[in-house]
């Protein structure tokens, strides 16, 4: 089985307990384009057998989410399965809060969750943190596309987010808080689209675990890359670029490129630069 395959993540499950429980009913090499948190649910890319080999360019991938926060009260995790550290009174009213929630569309320096994945020195900062450690994170500039507000009842608030990979939307909720003068913490996540890739598509986690694996369909490499620019190699060419070798094609601007062959199966993955195309993946088997 070579493909990526969409999967609904429910709640309360690690994302690293749902991609080992599918690796082993699929008996398949197996990784994913991105974690949720524990309590968070929604769409998971995971890539299966050769699709392993193409996880760093869809991780990069645009996001978007639907979250809910709550206004008056931080936590030390920015969602609900951390510890209150802090009550403000919230007095604000709904105008002002659509104002600040539309100031964040743009770029902007988020500051990541010390309860997160992020490495400082070797070490995740969440692990860290859960012993007792003062965390502090850089800054990264992250982009917000659109943010739709869906529901204002304060002190909560829900809306869908469009943005770049590595936002964090518990961060998101918090700096919103933060601007409102009354702090917030996120109750509630759902993932919805990674890239074109859309959680109606996906299959539920116990879905995936009650069917056969030879009936579970996967979607093809050639589609997952749908966002890379294609060329098409001819016989001798395609044997040369599976021995890794450079090869001299049509100049175009330096890009990555899903490489074809005359069957229109994809080989793999190269660079060109200055009319030079150079190997980066290669798959050991072609696929349609």
């Amino acid at each position: 089985m070579d493909g990526i395959l969409l999967v609904n993540k429910p709640k309360f499950i690690t994302s690293n307990d749902l991609v080992i429980k599918i690796k082993k009913h699929l008996n398949e090499k197996m990784g994913h384009t991105g974690t949720l948190d524990y309590a968070a649910s929604g769409l998971m890319v995971l890539t299966v057998g050769q699709g392993t080999k193409i996880t760093q360019y869809l991780q990069k991938l645009d996001k978007q989410y639907i979250a809910e926060g709550k206004l008056g009260e931080i936590t030390d995790t920015y969602d609900s399965q951390g510890k209150i550290i802090e009550t403000k009174p919230v007095e604000i009213d709904e105008e002002k809060l659509k104002e600040i929630i539309f100031s964040f569309v743009g770029e902007y320096l988020q500051t990541p969750p010390p309860y997160s994945s992020k490495r400082i020195g070797g070490t995740r900062a969440y692990k860290l943190a859960k012993k007792g450690v003062e965390v502090q994170l850089k800054p990264v500039l992250v982009k917000i596309y659109s943010i739709e507000i869906l529901e204002i009842n304060l002190p909560y608030f829900k809306i869908k987010v469009d943005c770049s990979s590595g936002t964090y939307i518990r961060s998101l909720i918090k700096d919103i808080g933060d601007k409102a003068g009354c702090g917030a913490y996120m109750t509630d996540l759902v993932r919805t689209k990674i890239g074109q890739f859309d959680l109606k598509d996906a299959l539920s986690f116990e879905e995936i675990l009650k069917k056969n694996p030879n009936q579970i369909k996967l979607i093809s490499l050639k589609d997952a890359l749908y966002f890379l620019p294609k060329i098409k190699l001819n016989q001798d060419y395609e044997k040369r670029f599976k021995h890794g070798q450079r090869l001299i094609v049509d100049c175009m601007e330096s890009k990555d490129v899903k490489v074809l062959n005359e069957k229109h199966e994809l080989i793999g993955i190269g660079e060109i630069k200055e009319c030079v195309l150079k190997p980066k993946i290669v798959l050991a088997r072609s696929e349609n």
